[in-house]
Formats: C-alpha cells, structure tokens, sequence
C-alpha cells in the first residue's frame, strides 16, 4: 500500500487579498453544543484576543491556522 499523502486545508475568505495569506480561525463550542467560527483574523494577536473573550465567557475555543 501507497503511504496517504497529508492534504492541506486552504482557507479562501471573502475579503480581497486573504487568498493564499496565512490565516486564523478562532473556533468555540456554544453553550448550545454547536462550533461556531470566528474571523478570519490575519494576525495571531488579534485570534488570541479573541480567543480570550470565548475562554472568559467559560466557552472552550481554539486557534485553527489556514494556508501555512
């Protein structure tokens, strides 16, 4: 058997100039049970602030990051 090849997972937004830039997504799980996306962001420190608004709400997130 081949070995599987990695696929790498592309981000493209609806903001002009994001295509092939590296990105980040700030995901949560809602109280309601659901992940919910957030951004994209294009720089880290602006996922990270939002990720503390989630985590200070109580509210599991995390920082996924895009065409890297």
């Amino acid at each position: 058997m081949a070995p599987k090849k990695k696929k790498n997972k592309t981000f493209y937004g609806v903001k002009a100039g994001i295509i092939n830039q590296k990105v980040y997504l700030v995901y949560n799980l809602a109280e309601t049970n659901k992940l919910v996306a957030d951004g994209p962001f294009e720089s880290l420190k602006e996922a990270e602030q939002a990720m503390e608004r989630y985590l200070s709400k109580g509210l599991c997130s995390w920082i996924a990051t895009y065409n890297e």
